[in-house]
């Protein structure tokens, strides 16, 4: 009886084991640092536009310089806020939404509680969520 237990003990331990291993994968080709500063350019705004200054890395205090308040402001929490034991600071995500420019989008620090310029996205048609 014990051996027989143990024998599917063992099993279930290496059906586990092969489960979580066959999800883990490498790299995807649009995981690289370039791949996702292209990403989070999207369209380049027009060079004399004042979208065109804005940069990732920027905080909400520079951006709100040279584009002014936004028309209309989103928050939101990233799937990473339900991850147990998650100690990273992208938790959460803000959008400066600019009516005939676009959007700019932020991630939250959760320990600072400091925004960054993660997306810039240019659209001439944004509402603003008017």
């Amino acid at each position: 009886m014990a051996l027989r237990v143990s024998l599917v003990l063992l099993a279930f331990v290496v059906a586990a084991l092969c489960a979580c291993a066959s999800g883990s994968g490498g790299q995807q080709a649009g995981d690289s640092p370039r791949a996702q500063v292209e990403a989070a350019k999207g369209v380049a705004p027009p060079a004399g536009s004042p979208f065109s200054k804005v940069e990732l890395g920027m905080n909400d205090v520079q951006v709100r310089k040279i584009l002014g308040e936004p028309d209309n402001a989103s928050s939101y929490m990233t799937g990473k806020a339900w991850i147990p034991f998650y100690f990273g600071s992208d938790t959460a995500r803000s959008d400066y939404m600019y009516k005939g420019m676009g959007r700019v989008v932020f991630s939250r620090n959760q320990y600072s509680g400091g925004l960054k310029v993660i997306r810039i996205d240019y659209n001439p048609n944004e509402t603003a969520g008017m």
